[in-house]
């Protein structure tokens, strides 16, 4: 049993350390949502008023809100995967205890 702690193992050990990078890490995409989707979505807008034209407004008007739509579901999915790692990291330490029939 080795009795000195590697400090660049890149393993997680304890939950305290595990919590603290899921709070650092949902923070980041929080600021990050909240930086990102005003500035995003007056470039979308600015882009659907350039457009002119029937053909080119009928367009924007059916792939703007599929494109804004698929814009929410990737920073869903970046808040979505911190709270999934720990949830997987908490059950990953799990003890079995390896019951079984005999025959």
């Amino acid at each position: 049993m080795e009795l000195m702690v590697n400090m660049y193992d890149d393993e997680v050990h304890t939950i305290i350390h595990a919590g603290l990078i899921f709070i650092v890490y949902l923070f980041v995409a929080i600021i990050l949502y909240y930086f990102l989707s005003s500035p995003v979505s007056l470039i979308f807008d600015s882009i659907s008023s350039g457009a002119t034209g029937t053909n080119a407004e009928s367009y924007m008007g059916w792939m703007l809100p599929n494109i804004r739509w698929a814009l929410n579901v990737a920073f869903a999915l970046g808040l979505a995967f911190p709270v999934t790692w720990f949830i997987v990291w908490v059950f990953k330490q799990e003890t079995d205890f390896g019951m079984y029939r005999r025959w």
